[in-house]
């Protein structure tokens, strides 16, 4: 009997044991950088707020760089370790989403588990730096974007859609390989519906301010990409909407949305425009017009023509290629490459031709435009290093430079000097007239006082009487007079103001157009 006592404690102390043992859950890993805020026994893991789990030891990995937690969960918690699952330490925490974990100043930190779907288990895992921005069972859309020489964008900036926001950027990393950022985007329910195959995505900054051939533009967004930035998306104007893209679809992202246009990727026919004025205010991707409507693009400038092996700078004329593009119009979408090359050889032998025009005053950006002159040529085209040459012809201040020149030559053949002169002995006459007008109106005065003349038949009286009243018309004390004189001395003082300019103008016909202290401007010419 003594020895039932003993033998009720052994199996007393198996139960406890055995029941402690079952109720044992699996054991984990994670792997973190830093073990800040991480105590062991009192660090706690929870899902949706409720504790499943403590962690129970802490150490750093083998190679001493990041640091190795073990936890132990609670019993029946094997479904929530998949491949997918996800470990993030909450802390409090400030950053461009919000402020989060301010439950913790008090409790302490811990660790979040986002459980996965996937079927297949693990117990080991790499714990993410912060909290993801979208969970897996999140209805939505995820595309991937690739983009070069783009601002960089960061974790949980804002997708808009028309300023209205419908995502986040979940991921960002810079590909060392092909020198291009990649991000993941994830598109909410019902706004991924809005994600085409013909959408286009930029980088929508808070304030863009841009100085092209059609003026200067500004654009301003939220308050949100006014600080960090984000995302933007549309389809391009003119372009069909398109179908629903699939999961994981890849996308290009532009630096802004003018980038959209300027980079076109559709059928295109290249010419060699050569200009013999300067080229000053065109750049790259300026636009190629046809009154008015978009047609192409400036692709090169200046062209390196593959027979000329180095540049001269006695070549008076400048190679530009330009890119004309058949699908900006929509018109002509079903047409094919040759049949506008056809057409436009058809136009050039009609009198088409480019010439440069200025598209803004204020920022000096010019632009090639098309246009006929009215000129017939010949239907076949000339070709330069394999590539048909479009005729130019010179427009805008070169025309008006042109012909201001002309009307200074005509001025300076007319002789003004001479001119002037006639004019000043014109003038020293008409003073002399003056001059004897007043001796006769005051010898006419000194006559009528006379008493010869008082004694003179009333007819004869009256008609001196009205001789007096027409010559007082002219007197000095006459307002025609004064005005007379005041208008002469007017015209003698503006030719004598004239007097340099006529001088500067038969010495330097070009001197209204430019100053004369000044030197030429020079044109830049290419590094040979």
């Amino acid at each position: 009997m003594v020895w039932i006592v003993p033998i009720i404690a052994m199996l007393a102390g198996l139960w406890m044991i055995y029941d402690t043992w079952s109720k044992l859950g699996p054991e984990i890993t994670l792997n973190m950088a830093s073990a800040e805020g991480i105590t062991p026994e009192k660090t706690t893991i929870r899902v949706l707020d409720v504790n499943i789990g403590k962690v129970t030891a802490v150490r750093l990995s083998p190679d001493n760089k990041s640091v190795r937690v073990t936890a132990r969960l609670d019993a029946d918690t094997d479904s929530l370790l998949s491949v997918d699952s996800r470990f993030w330490v909450v802390k409090p925490r400030i950053d461009k989403t919000g402020v989060s974990g301010l439950g913790t100043l008090l409790s302490g930190a811990y660790i979040q588990l986002q459980p996965g779907k996937s079927p297949e288990r693990k117990t080991e895992f790499q714990a993410l730096a912060s909290a993801p921005v979208t969970g897996p069972d999140v209805p939505g859309l995820r595309i991937r974007l690739n983009g070069q020489n783009v601002r960089v964008l960061s974790v949980a900036d804002p997708v808009l859609y028309q300023g209205f926001q419908v995502g986040r950027v979940e991921t960002a990393h810079f590909d060392p390989a092909t020198r291009q950022m990649n991000y993941q985007l994830f598109i909410e329910q019902p706004y991924d519906r809005l994600v085409t195959d013909t959408s286009r995505f930029w980088v929508a900054s808070g304030l863009q301010i841009s100085a092209t051939a059609e003026g200067l533009k500004i654009r301003t967004g939220s308050l949100e990409t006014l600080v960090s930035g984000g995302v933007a998306f549309d389809v391009p104007r003119g372009r069909p909407l398109g179908g629903r893209v699939a999961n994981m679809t890849p996308f290009n992202l532009y630096p802004d949305q003018d980038s959209i246009n300027e980079q076109y990727s559709g059928r295109h026919i290249d010419y060699l425009a050569f200009f013999d004025e300067s080229v000053r205010g065109l750049t790259v991707g300026a636009p190629v017009e046809y009154r008015g409507l978009r047609i192409g693009t400036v692709q090169a400038l200046p062209y390196p023509l593959k027979s000329q092996k180095r540049w001269v700078l006695g070549e008076r004329r400048i190679p530009v290629l330009l890119r004309i593009e058949p699908d900006r119009i929509e018109s002509f979408t079903q047409s094919r490459p040759n049949d506008w090359q056809q057409e436009i050889e058809r136009a050039i032998g009609e009198g088409l031709n480019a010439r440069l025009k200025t598209g803004s005053l204020l920022t000096g950006a010019v632009f090639v435009d098309l246009d006929f002159d009215g000129k017939l040529r010949e239907r076949h085209t000339a070709s330069v290093d394999g590539l048909p040459v479009l005729p130019t012809t010179s427009g805008g201040l070169a025309q008006i430079e042109t012909k201001v020149i002309a009307l200074l030559n005509k001025l300076n053949g007319l002789k003004l000097d001479t001119t002037l002169n006639t004019a000043d002995q014109t003038l020293a006459e008409g003073q002399r007239t003056l001059s004897e007008v007043r001796r006769l109106t005051q010898r006419l005065d000194r006559l009528l006082a006379q008493p010869d003349t008082q004694q003179l038949p009333q007819d004869l009286r009256g008609t001196l009487q009205e001789l007096q009243q027409t010559l007082n018309g002219v007197s000095p004390q006459s307002p025609a007079y004064q005005q007379l004189q005041q208008s002469l001395s007017t015209l003698n003082q503006l030719l004598r103001e004239m007097r340099p300019v006529v001088r500067t103008l038969d010495e330097t016909p070009n001197a209204l157009l430019f100053n004369r202290s000044a030197r030429d401007p020079e044109p830049k010419g290419a590094t040979p």
